[in-house]
């Protein structure tokens, strides 16, 4: 019995992560005949059935699943091997793939993405613009995967994760301010119109002593989940919006925004940088994060990496 072919059996894990043939290959650009072929000539080679035909949807076999568990991490140690042996001769050679909110993708990862890619004519990255749950990501084969949160990312199955800690402010317009009473305090908040997140619960701040305080957001005037909206309604003087300050320099710069009680230092916005690996990070992550961190320094008021186990959206 001739020895399943290894691309054979690159292909069946692409597969396996990708949910199907025919999502392996739309995200691959291959034709579903071939991957396929790959599929039964495996099957025939190793004289045994590793896809339930029977099943609307794709279904691996028991054989098929205890194949797949037992060849994948060997796959994916020897592509950490050859990227890691690369990278140490200066090369970064090879994909990426990344998912990210658009604040962040668009805002700060499109320049770092930008340099990363023209001093690696070698590397192909592709970064879209994603909102679904992370695992979701991961089985459409992103490497990265990039999630916005006020706090701690929470429990996260098979994940370790890169922090970036974005500072953050109050901004209005000037004329905004000129028409309402003077705001000397989290409290005044309440007395004006506020443009806020979909999701915003609350504004957490530091006081000058270290003390917390919550303003709750109720009855925004505006909200949105997209901070380019936000802001454009807050240079429009519809009310404050808290945003990235980096986000606002260049409508501080031209009078357009000003910032609102700079004295307060408001919470951090997380940045979690979630890879599908829990001991060993491929060589294009790895590049990518240098690049952030390098490149990236006044937009980052700590980074950190931490480890997490559980389940997370």
């Amino acid at each position: 019995m001739r020895n399943a072919w290894p691309s054979d059996l690159i292909d069946l894990c692409l597969v396996v992560e990708h949910g199907g043939i025919g999502a392996a290959a739309r995200a691959l650009g291959r034709p579903k005949s071939s991957l396929s072929l790959s599929v039964r000539r495996l099957e025939e080679n190793l004289s045994v059935r590793l896809v339930d035909r029977t099943k609307r949807q794709f279904h691996l076999t028991d054989r098929g699943r205890l194949l797949y568990e037992n060849i994948a991490p060997l796959i994916a140690q020897v592509d950490r091997i050859t990227s890691d042996f690369r990278a140490s001769s200066g090369q970064v050679v090879g994909s990426l793939r990344i998912a990210a909110p658009y604040e962040f993708g668009a805002h700060h990862l499109a320049s770092v993405v930008r340099r990363l890619v023209s001093r690696n004519p070698q590397l192909e990255v592709t970064l879209d613009v994603q909102y679904a749950p992370i695992r979701e990501l991961f089985g459409s084969g992103y490497d990265v995967v990039f999630v916005m949160t006020d706090g701690n990312l929470g429990d996260s199955g098979v994940v370790s994760c890169r922090v970036f800690m974005l500072e953050r402010g109050l901004f209005a317009s000037p004329a905004f301010l000129a028409r309402h009473l003077p705001i000397e305090d989290p409290g005044d908040l309440a007395q004006v119109p506020l443009i806020a997140s979909s999701q915003d619960l609350q504004w957490r701040f530091n006081d000058a002593q270290g003390r917390t305080v919550d303003v709750p957001i109720s009855g925004a005037r505006f909200c949105s989940s997209n901070a380019s909206v936000r802001k454009q309604m807050a240079i429009g003087g519809l009310g404050v919006t808290r945003t990235v300050a980096s986000f606002c320099n260049g409508e501080v710069r031209d009078n357009s925004l000003a910032q609102v009680l700079p004295a307060l230092r408001c919470t951090p916005l997380c940045v979690y940088g979630v890879i599908n690996e829990r001991r060993l990070m491929p060589a294009t992550v790895k590049a990518l994060f240098d690049e952030l961190e390098q490149f990236a320094p006044d937009l980052f008021i700590e980074l950190r990496t931490a480890v997490h186990a559980g389940e997370t959206q």
